[in-house]
């Protein structure tokens, strides 16, 4: 009894030894703060101490400041037997206010159960030691270059962070231009400026701002966030000189914020235009010129009109004045604008080049009347009008065109002399029009790519055949087994015995044979011979009936009583055995196919040919009804009413009809509607299915050069490398790559079935070719249905911030100009124009391709 109840005894000390740890590890939460008076320009260090392993720490109830998460420490330590585990949880609090701020109870949980720290209260008020022109030793400052500006105009804004300690790390929260364009003029530079007899470091930067509407905006105040390095008493250390770099700097440091003045700006109104000439929006300081590449052309020849518009503004917003030119006697062709922009301090500088073709078609000297550009000048505040010289073009009348045939002639003196005064020229364009549409009437059926589904099946199907037929030589060239053997000997001497005659010798025992080795062959059993109780024995184990084992004993015994009994066998009698063993082999070796599943199949397939009937009737009047639109779109545009025919070709292909040449009918349609957006929608749509088509090509050509916007080529090693990508048409490649896939894969079969090498020669050169087109088909299968892209619609649409109406606008596109879509949102789409142009537009100015 002693020895036990000391036993117990030592497991409960032992117990009590492990569990005194676990209390030790009671869950507690505090809070503190390094300072609880502050300016607005400080930063409260928060820390919530947890005693006893991490907990969820949850600030969402501070309210009066801005909490930022500083980081997390943890340790673990192990004293006098008791376990300690603390984590601290820091924050960077950033007032959003002046006066008494609460930092209220902060809930702190673990494993369900909660802890509250106590509240902390902190007083932010103005420094007073910050009077007059002192603003202490870091402060940020904002100004503008005017406060009053006028839509169009310019302004700079600039924001400097001023230093009179060494500061590092810091880092800046830029200002809100809502309302406005904004573009950073100037990088981050640094310069040592005296203010109030300090010398201050100096971080400036500079923002052209722009303003397209009246109205009062505030422009909010930039927040920096600096490392302060604090004093300390220390002695003097003797390797200073040496790691005196900021690389080997510990000494500690502290945040500082510092907020900057925030700046309000007035844009007022343009004042009322009441001149003759149109205002061309423009405002700044600006010039225009104009010139000819020749003063003298003939009838159906071209000159180029030059004009240029220079000057200060907003400048990419210049327009070509109106020219002003008798119709009647001009065909004006324009060119798409070129434009050099710079950003100064003075705003937009640069210029803009307009080129039009002029081909005159009446003999005579022609005028070209001076161009207006009025603008609203921003020094004197008044709307200023300029002009350009008239310009005269002598127009002469055009020569005969001469025929010349090309039949080589005998070579006589006299023709010789008159080759030699014939002087090549070069071929010069006269005039620019889209190539006609296709009036072929298979333009209303589709032309699809395989989807990825069909296109690895059909790619994959002759790897399956390879295999199967690998499988069946494999299986065909091993041993045979016993029974097999037995098999194919019964079916042997059947033969020998039906070809033989009964009187023939051979006659009975090839049909003995045939019936031992049928019964030897349902046993498995090796011999040559076989008595009529082992017979008996094998037809019983392997499942077959009395009955038809009764058969096989009593044939046996007929015919060794004829073998072996000297008596003959009759024929009929012959006969008879012949034909009981022949029906008893089938019996045992041939099992007989049920034809339940043919005649259901049969019915399923009557009953789908009455469905394909059904559709087949539906599809003929579906394609009867798209060949009528066809017809009558070609004939709308013939006639001259291509809006009616662009909408009869993209009626057909919203009935799913994927085809090149229709996209094509559609786009030169609205082409010659004057809708270039949706003749570039529909050009590029083609482009995917047809890429190699010249006519296509010519045609997006120029309805590109229509564009107003100008994006720069960019070069690109990845265009280099896949350069075959939009060169040739996703389903080529798919029935290439299926087409040396069935090449290879029976290839393969054949040197298989042969015992050669699969790679070796040939083979090596068609599967490389069947490898190249299948990555090339996956590769362009990918681009096409990764990269989506877009086209604008829009006469003019806007690019703004955000997905909101009043989100700020930050440049504008034109009709035609294909963009990148990155995502879709709310009826937005968030777009790529370049790569420092990004933006949200919203859905219903442009379409995916």
């Amino acid at each position: 009894m002693t020895r036990t109840y000391f036993y117990m005894a030592g497991w409960a000390i032992v117990v009590l030894l492990f569990c005194l740890p676990g209390m030790a590890l009671a869950f507690n939460a505090t809070a503190q703060v390094d300072q609880t008076r502050i300016t607005p320009q400080d930063i409260v260090s928060l820390q919530v101490i947890v005693d006893g392993g991490e907990a969820d720490v949850d600030t969402s109830s501070i309210t009066e400041f801005q909490v930022n998460s500083a980081g997390t420490q943890s340790s673990r330590s192990y004293i006098n037997g008791t376990w300690s585990h603390k984590v601290i949880y820091r924050y960077m609090l950033i007032p959003l206010k002046t006066g008494v701020l609460t930092i209220p109870p902060i809930n702190c949980v673990q494993d369900g159960e909660s802890v509250l720290t106590r509240e902390i209260k902190i007083l932010v008020k103005e420094s007073s030691a910050q009077t007059g022109d002192d603003k202490g030793d870091i402060f940020a400052e904002a100004s503008l270059s005017s406060n009053g500006i006028v839509p169009g105009q310019q302004a700079v804004y600039t924001l400097k962070l001023c230093a009179a300690k060494r500061i590092k790390g810091a880092s800046v929260d830029a200002p809100q231009f809502k309302g406005l364009t904004a573009k950073q003029l100037t990088d981050w530079s640094k310069y040592t400026r005296t203010i109030n007899g300090r010398a201050f470091m100096v971080n400036e930067t500079k923002y052209l701002i722009q303003a397209d509407v009246p109205g009062q905006f505030a422009i909010s105040p930039a927040v920096f966030v600096a490392q302060v390095p604090m004093q300390r008493t220390r002695q003097r250390d003797p390797f200073n000189s040496l790691f005196n770099d900021s690389f080997f700097d510990t000494t500690p440091s502290k945040p500082v914020r510092v907020v900057s003045n925030a700046v309000d700006l007035t844009v007022s109104p343009l004042p009322e235009y009441k001149g003759d000439q149109p205002f061309s929006g423009l405002v700044g300081k600006f010039s225009i010129s104009s010139a000819l590449d020749k003063n003298t052309v003939k009838t159906g020849e071209s000159a180029t009109l030059t004009v240029i518009i220079k000057g200060t503004g907003n400048i990419m917003d210049a327009a070509l004045p109106a020219l002003n030119l008798d119709t009647a006697k001009f065909k004006v062709y324009e060119d798409t604008p070129a434009q050099d922009v710079q950003v100064t301090e003075h705003g937009f500088e640069g210029h803009k080049v307009f080129k039009q073709a002029l081909v005159a078609s009446v003999p005579g000297k022609a005028v070209i009347p001076g161009l207006f550009l009025v603008f609203f000048d921003t020094d004197s505040k008044a709307y200023k009008t300029i002009t350009t010289t008239p310009l005269t073009l002598d127009v002469q009348p055009g020569g005969p065109v001469t025929v010349v045939d090309g039949t080589p002639a005998a070579n006589t003196g006299v023709e010789t002399q008159v080759a030699s005064k014939i002087k090549k020229s070069e071929v010069k364009l006269q005039n620019r029009d889209i190539l006609d549409i296709k009036e072929d009437i298979a333009s209303i059926h589709s032309h699809p790519c395989l989807s990825m589904f069909w296109f690895a099946f059909l790619v994959c199907l002759p790897a399956l055949g390879f295999g199967a037929a690998s499988t069946a030589m494999r299986f065909g060239a091993r041993e045979k087994s016993l029974k097999e053997q037995y098999r194919e000997k019964a079916w042997e001497y059947l033969k020998k015995a039906r070809k033989t005659s009964p009187g023939d010798p051979g006659f009975l025992p090839g049909l003995s044979s045939a019936l031992t080795y049928a019964v030897l062959a349902r046993g498995g059993k090796g011999g040559e011979s076989l008595t009529r109780d082992e017979a008996r024995q094998i037809l019983s184990h392997s499942g077959r009936d009395q009955e038809t084992v009764n058969k096989v004993t009593q044939l046996m015994d007929t015919m060794d009583a004829a073998r072996f009994g000297g008596k003959p066998m009759d024929e009929n009698t012959a006969r008879s055995c012949l034909d009981q063993v022949s029906s008893l082999i089938r019996t045992l070796m041939v099992v007989a196919c049920v034809g339940l599943s043919l005649f259901m199949s049969r019915g399923t397939g009557m009953a789908t040919q009455d469905t394909d009937d059904i559709n087949v009737s539906k599809q003929v009047h579906t394609e009867k009804d798209k060949a009528g639109v066809f017809v009558d779109a070609v004939r709308a545009y013939k006639a001259g009413d291509y809006a009616a025919a662009a909408a009869q070709f993209e009626s057909i292909a919203k009935a799913r009809v994927n085809n090149p040449d229709l996209f094509y009918n559609t786009g030169n349609a609205y082409l010659k509607s004057k809708d270039i957006g949706r003749a570039i929608l529909w050009y590029e749509r083609a482009r995917k299915l047809a890429p190699s088509d010249p006519d296509l090509k010519f045609n997006l050509a120029y309805a590109q050069s229509l564009l107003k916007d100008k994006k720069e080529p960019k070069f690109s090693f990845a265009g280099i490398l896949y350069f075959w990508q939009g060169q040739v048409s996703l389903k080529w490649l798919q029935y290439a790559s299926i087409t040396l896939s069935f090449c290879f894969f029976i290839w393969a079969t054949v040197q298989k079935a042969r015992s050669r090498h699969v790679f070796s020669g040939i083979g090596i050169f068609i599967f490389l070719l069947f490898a190249g087109t299948t990555l090339a088909a996956g590769l362009e299968y990918n681009r096409i249905n990764s990269d989506v892209k877009a086209v604008i619609l829009a006469e003019q649409a806007g690019v703004r911030s955000g997905t909101m109406d009043n989100a700020t606008l930050l440049f504008d596109l034109h009709a035609g100009t294909r963009v990148r879509v990155l995502e879709k949102k709310d009826n937005y789409m968030k777009i790529r124009f370049a790569k420092d142009k990004v933006g949200w537009v919203a859905c219903s100015k442009a379409e995916i391709i």
